[in-house]
């Protein structure tokens, strides 16, 4: 993964030196959850197919379903002595969405994890997840380590191999399809499911190198970062057996940004400006704005500033009329477009200058070059 400059929160890594059993690992602050320990190590050897093969309809089968419209993919993995097997099947235009999405354009990859898009197919998974925890018993504990195995267990593949790409941040449903990915891959396919469950969890990025962190309490013992007050134990997803509060000693006492779970709208604001008319004084210009929301969530309240620039006037004056124009939200994936006429006097300098704001997103400003009238 990327190298980034350390353009967020930079957090030293603590250790606890308490030995014992894991013990009440919390969850997020807004949903209650409660984490306790149970270290049974009476394990079942038999093999275990409690996981239901279909996600949406128990009643589909998928050696009668439509291949062009499917991803069938076969997992298997082992979680406290079990062996458990589970084929799931994934729409190919929800594939297809997040393949054509750019994966380029966030430095923040926790916003890969926190799509609107994929939610409903994500809540199937999940729900599968709690009712198997719930028919074997499991704790909570167990139950966030049953998902974290499944990831885990995911084959391990470079960006470079698998996509010809240097760094290819993946979407969830793109590692779930893919069947793996790289580091930042089962980061954010962890981080998502978790997440949904209600469990309160950040991304953690270190050099060349990403994890999960959840947030626990003051029984649970490990390694863990300190961000607004509370302890997010480490959580390793790119190979079998690590456990909450372990992580490799290569990234131990290392410093790391942590990344929360906050959605963030990424908007995207492209323009042109035609001719339409003159008169005795003045030039007109028809100014159109394409508008994009390519992040995760909904962008809240937009304006849209649309302005020719008075530069012969000095810096912050414009030729009247400027434009707000107030737009509906933007769901993720939205396009749009908003359209303002501007006119400029004759014989001068100008510059048309557009400009989208809102409530939850950075604003985002788009200029022409400079021209004469």
């Amino acid at each position: 993964m990327r190298n980034y400059a350390l353009i967020g929160l930079i957090i030293c890594l603590c250790f606890s030196r308490c030995i014992g059993l894991y013990d009440n690992l919390g969850a997020g602050e807004y949903n209650g959850y409660n984490i306790d320990a149970n270290n049974n190590n009476e394990y079942n050897y038999a093999k275990d197919n409690n996981i239901a093969n279909t996600i949406n309809d128990a009643n589909d089968s998928y050696k009668t379903s439509s291949s062009n419209k499917y991803y069938i993919r076969h997992y298997e993995w082992k979680y406290k002595g079990n062996l458990w097997t589970w084929d799931l099947k994934i729409p190919k235009e929800l594939y297809n969405y997040y393949k054509n999405k750019p994966h380029n354009r966030e430095e923040n990859y926790a916003q890969y994890a926190l799509s609107d898009y994929d939610k409903p197919y994500l809540d199937s998974i999940i729900q599968k997840f709690k009712e198997v925890s719930a028919e074997k018993g499991y704790s909570d504990y167990d139950t966030v380590m049953f998902v974290v195995s499944f990831v885990q267990s995911l084959k391990y593949t470079s960006d470079s191999t698998t996509t010809g790409y240097d760094e290819y941040p993946r979407y969830p449903i793109e590692t779930l399809v893919d069947d793996g990915g790289d580091c930042e891959d089962t980061a954010i396919l962890t981080a998502s499911l978790l997440k949904e469950m209600g469990y309160d969890v950040v991304l953690i990025e270190l050099p060349n190198h990403m994890a999960v962190g959840i947030k626990g309490g003051d029984g649970i013992y490990g390694s863990y970062y300190e961000y607004n007050g509370n302890r997010y134990y480490y959580l390793e997803t790119t190979d079998t057996g690590w456990n909450i509060g372990e992580i490799p000693d290569e990234y131990k006492n290392t410093n790391a940004i942590i990344r929360p779970m906050i959605q963030i709208p990424k908007m995207e604001l492209s323009f042109s400006a035609n001719y339409i008319s003159y008169d005795a004084s003045y030039i007109y210009y028809k100014v159109h704005c394409d508008i994009e929301n390519i992040g995760s969530g909904t962008a809240k309240n937009p304006k849209l500033y649309i302005c020719a620039l008075a530069l012969s006037k000095g810096d912050g004056y414009v030729w009247k009329p400027d434009h707000v124009i107030e737009l509906d939200d933007y769901v993720e994936g939205a396009r749009g477009s908003a359209e303002a006429v501007v006119k400029i006097p004759r014989g001068e300098t100008s510059q048309i200058k557009c400009v989208l704001y809102g409530d939850n997103f950075e604003t985002v400003e788009v200029s022409s070059e400079v021209f004469n009238t």
